[in-house]
């Protein structure tokens, strides 16, 4: 009897920390709140079937592919491979509770009763914490849902939980193989001790939780600082954002000019990602970078005097040789900002759409007059964005141009102001209504 009561509660145990694991280490996103619950009350009763019927293992096993039935349908993309996340899940789990709950009896040298009433003892602990961790934990529950919805695993924490996981499985396994067979006779001539076993069951078992507990806490610790840095970087960009639209409304006829140009942009690199061009380049970090970089590629501007700026009529040679520096005046300004704000992908951006969106295709562009694939691309982005909404809008020296002449104009520059395979796009994004309904 009790026996099988260790049996129902190690799958529990096995079952919830797993669940537990997954969406608070993995960082695995849940399905909708009330699909979730439903979820999880068919899993236990699912989980408790296969025990009545085939046994701990089989409802272990079943607990496993649940929760990597979970993991997939909580994805909105790659469900499949949520499935390959079971692989270190039993290592992690064990390297948690195989030193617990199987090791300390075997170095004592416990009787069969006293044995089972120290894991009694061990679960009870466990489940106490997880309904406090219920109860008392609804405040850091919430702020986890909010905060880390968006947060995902870096390649290398992922890497690192696999190593432990497979790690841990083979020493769990290891250990559960020696004491099983040391267990009746760890005393005897010839047993654990008499091998000296006993010591390295003892060393390994604390070593193997210890590795476990801290890779868990190092990732839920990054978490925690990777939510603070992205309150940090928000809080810097919309002051940047800000100074741009400040050096804006000097402008009297270019308002809503760098929020249509960063919805361009968003809708051309889109296009981009989707067509499979520049796909080396076009990362999914890269371009919200662009799209976050995008309002500041005129913050240069602010060196423009009035009188030139906002003149009504043609410039003179002069004039625009004055407002053709608004391109390294603004490369200057956020280059200055990203060395007192540290290394910033958008900020790094920033300075590549300031410096070169007046870059020419054929390198008849300014300032540096760069041309072809020498212009980092979120410049060859940001140029045709900035020339249509500037040839759409009415401007002090000029009306709005119609649509289609400034279609014509986009096609007509293609390979000698723009790059050909961003003008693709932009008519894709055209054809798709992306653009036209940004008007």
């Amino acid at each position: 009897m009790e026996t099988g009561m260790i049996d129902i509660l190690e799958t529990a145990a096995i079952t919830i920390s797993g669940f537990l694991i997954k969406k608070y280490v993995f960082l695995e996103p849940d399905m909708e709140a009330k699909k979730q619950r439903i979820f999880y009350w068919i899993s236990f009763f699912l989980i408790g079937i296969v025990f009545l019927i085939f046994g701990k293992d089989a409802a272990t096993m079943s607990a496993l592919l649940l929760i990597g039935l979970s993991i997939c349908l909580g994805r909105k993309k790659h469900r499949l491979r949520g499935l390959f996340l079971m692989v270190p899940f039993p290592g992690i789990i064990n390297g948690l509770l195989v030193p617990v709950l199987l090791v300390p009896p075997y170095l004592l040298a416990l009787t069969a009763e006293v044995t089972l009433f120290y894991q009694f003892k061990v679960y009870g602990v466990l489940f106490l914490g997880l309904i406090l961790f219920y109860v008392k934990g609804k405040e850091w529950r919430s702020w986890f849902d909010e905060n880390m919805q968006h947060r995902r695993l870096g390649k290398s924490e992922k890497y690192l939980l696999w190593m432990v996981g497979i790690l841990m499985l083979f020493f769990s396994r290891e250990v559960a193989s020696q004491t099983g067979t040391a267990g009746a006779d760890m005393m005897a001539p010839g047993g654990i001790f008499e091998h000296r076993l006993a010591s390295f069951i003892g060393i390994s078992s604390i070593a193997a939780f210890i590795m476990t507990v801290t890779i868990i806490a190092l990732i839920m610790q990054g978490n925690k600082r990777s939510f603070y840095h992205e309150q940090v970087s928000g809080m810097q960009s919309g002051i940047i954002t800000l100074m741009a639209e400040i050096v804006e409304s000097r402008d009297d006829n270019t308002g809503g000019h760098i929020r249509r140009t960063a919805k361009y942009v968003e809708d051309i690199t889109g296009e981009l990602k989707r067509q499979g061009v520049y796909d080396d380049i076009l990362t999914d970090g890269y371009m919200k970078d662009m799209v976050a970089a995008a309002p500041l590629h005129d913050i240069g501007k602010i060196h423009i005097p009035d009188n030139v700026l906002n003149k009504p009529g043609k410039l003179t040679e002069e004039e625009f040789a004055i407002m053709k520096t608004h391109t390294t005046a603004g490369e200057e300004l956020l280059t200055r900002a990203k060395a007192e704000l540290g290394e910033s992908g958008y900020l790094a951006t920033a300075v590549e759409m300031a410096a070169y969106h007046h870059e020419w295709w054929n390198g008849k562009g300014y300032p540096y007059g760069i041309s072809g694939e020498e212009i980092p691309l979120c410049a060859r982005i940001m140029a045709v964005a900035d020339v249509f909404d500037a040839l759409t809008s009415k401007r002090c020296y000029k009306s709005a141009m119609p649509l289609e002449k400034a279609y014509f104009i986009i096609r007509e520059e293609s390979g000698t102001h723009f790059d050909p395979a961003v003008v693709e796009a932009f008519f894709a994004a055209v054809k798709d209504a992306g653009i036209n309904e940004s008007l």
